[in-house]
């Protein structure tokens, strides 16, 4: 069989696609001045809680009789009304803190780069509406005219990246690998489990694939490999060419109230080399273009199915309203708010992900006595592990948020 037509190959891109994009462009923002080693130790441990978080999911998917039944239908079968309404207000809350961020970050791209063009000073905020205006709406038209566009994105995030890697590599500092203060790490950790979030395709591999547990195992592990890989190349670039301190260093960009385009414009200063710190953020721009459209569209079907909301003229106008107004208001009352978003982001993750998929087969094993054909190892051990650890994820945004950890300050 060829690659194109494995059905295999096909669903560990998905799981790889569906993760890069989310928290990529925050990685070196919140991780970098942690030092290149510490952040990749940080990055294998989130890669592995959350591969085990994604096994647990499938364990719950498949303790479902319905093979098309999504995250929610599973969590009321498992947990009942309870578990139903945490599982669709976290995921309202996830779509619209991972939107927030998009705006904030999309907004201040864009008004970094007409500032630069037009020679005057373009707000952040003015950004950000230009980037809802071309972008935004353009899910009314859905998937069709979404794809057609997004193909074009995803060509140009892909040579982007390729050039970073191949041009970029021989004005690393090596130096700047063994610097890093690892205190920083502990704010970054809901950003960095975001980063490696596949989970909303579970239930549609499990049909994809017909319920397979050998080709869906090999497509969530192979799969969760693709994004660290990512990561951990574009960390190994980015704090290679940046110093820890300094006006443009990590630690600076990662504390600046935009620093997104801190990052463009710090490598722009360092380098001298400003091709480079176009492709930088053409690849930024991409990264958050792609991952923007799967996020509108899942919160336009989301909402529309939510509150059964036909897709009429008038209809689409108060779609557009629900899914844009809560994290615009958010990106204008926090300027700073890409990171921050992310953070919050990471905590939905950790319930819809983490706590609610480990309750769901801790009930479907001991007090149903399921019995499927598959069962993540561990027993109630690593099931403790998935709690704890979902628990201390929350945690550390709630301590950041509240001072209690180390942060960056610009």
């Amino acid at each position: 069989m060829s690659i194109y037509r494995n059905k295999t190959f096909g669903s560990t891109l998905l799981v790889g696609g569906t993760s890069i994009g989310a928290g990529m462009l925050a990685l070196p923002l919140t991780t970098g001045a942690g030092g290149f080693f510490p952040s990749s130790i940080l990055l294998f441990v989130a890669f592995a809680f959350m591969l085990m978080s994604l096994f647990f999911l499938l364990e719950a998917t498949l303790m479902s009789a319905k093979i098309n039944a999504n995250l929610i239908t599973i969590c009321k079968e498992r947990l009942g009304s309870v578990g139903e309404f945490t599982a669709w207000v976290s995921f309202l809350m996830l779509l619209y803190s991972v939107a927030a961020a998009y705006l904030s970050g999309g907004g201040s791209l864009i008004a970094d780069v007409l500032s630069s063009s037009l020679k005057m000073d373009i707000s952040a905020n003015i950004g950000m509406f230009i980037f809802l205006a071309v972008f935004g709406f353009i899910v009314v038209f859905e998937t069709k005219a979404v794809d057609a566009i997004n193909r074009i994105c995803m060509v140009g995030l892909a040579l982007s990246f390729l050039f970073l890697l191949i041009f970029v590599t021989p004005h690393v500092e090596t130096s700047n690998y063994s610097g890093g203060k690892p205190k920083y790490l502990w704010v970054a950790v809901p950003v960095v489990v975001l980063s490696f979030t596949s989970h909303i395709i579970v239930p549609s591999l499990r049909s994809y694939l017909g319920g397979d547990v050998a080709k869906l195992k090999k497509a969530l592990l192979y799969g969760s490999l693709i994004p660290l890989l990512f990561y951990l190349v574009w960390e190994f670039l980015i704090i290679g060419m940046l110093p820890l301190s300094g006006k443009y260093g990590l630690e600076t960009i990662g504390g600046a109230p935009h620093p997104v385009a801190g990052l463009t414009d710090a490598l722009n200063a360092i380098l001298g080399v400003p091709w480079v710190a176009i492709v930088v953020g053409l690849f930024s721009f991409f990264a958050l273009v792609t991952s923007f459209f799967g996020v509108a569209l899942s919160l336009y079907d989301f909402l529309a199915d939510g509150f059964k909301i036909k897709k009429t003229i008038k209809g689409k106008a108060f779609l557009l309203l629900l899914m844009f107004a809560p994290p615009l208001l958010f990106s204008l009352f926090y300027p700073g708010g890409f990171v921050l978003a992310l953070g919050y982001a990471g905590v939905f993750v950790a319930i819809l992900y983490g706590l609610l998929p480990a309750f769901m087969v801790w009930h479907g094993r001991y007090f149903e006595k399921k019995k499927e054909n598959f069962r993540v190892f561990g027993g109630k051990f690593t099931l403790l592990i998935m709690v704890v650890g979902s628990l201390a994820i929350i945690f550390f945004q709630i301590a950041a948020t509240q001072g209690w950890l180390p942060t960056l300050t610009g």
